[in-house]
């Protein structure tokens, strides 16, 4: 049993480790993307170009749908956790569990619950999925009425 635990926890550790890299390179993204698309918008006011605008527009919606698709695929690996961690509170028998189920487990739970297109949608709805692509998708819309009205 010793052996099982000690599986087990190297599991739970290679999880946990996965869990928190989804985060680590959202970040990572948003932290380029951010600076960039609002750029790409300032550059557009400047010039008048509404291809700028659209084009900027057009990647953030790109960029929050992504993450929302990666929110899904890092909430796929929670039931798995959550299972290791009730093993290792004692509410799970010892060899009720198997090890190294990483796969499987993940399959499972984003085609029952992740792979969803309505949990997508909810999840596209989360602040820390939708920051900052949404305000500034929402800021490309007067920035279209504007160069529009000033092209006239």
């Amino acid at each position: 049993m010793a052996e099982l635990r000690d599986q087990l926890a190297a599991e739970y550790t290679m999880l946990q480790n996965q869990y928190e890299t989804f985060d680590t390179r959202a970040l990572t993204i948003k932290s380029w993307s951010a600076p960039l698309l609002a750029g790409g918008l300032g550059i557009a006011l400047k010039e008048g170009s509404l291809g700028l605008v659209l084009a900027t527009a057009l990647v953030a919606l790109c960029l929050w749908f992504l993450e929302g698709i990666w929110k899904s695929f890092q909430y796929s690996y929670i039931h798995r956790i959550d299972l290791l961690e009730s093993y290792f509170r004692g509410e799970i028998e010892d060899g009720a569990l198997r090890p190294y189920q990483i796969r499987r487990a993940w399959m499972e739970e984003y085609g029952r619950w992740y792979g969803k297109s309505a949990v997508l949608w909810s999840l596209l709805r989360k602040p820390f999925v939708f920051l900052p692509y949404l305000p500034i998708v929402l800021a490309c819309i007067p920035a279209i009425v504007w160069i529009v009205e000033n092209k006239r």
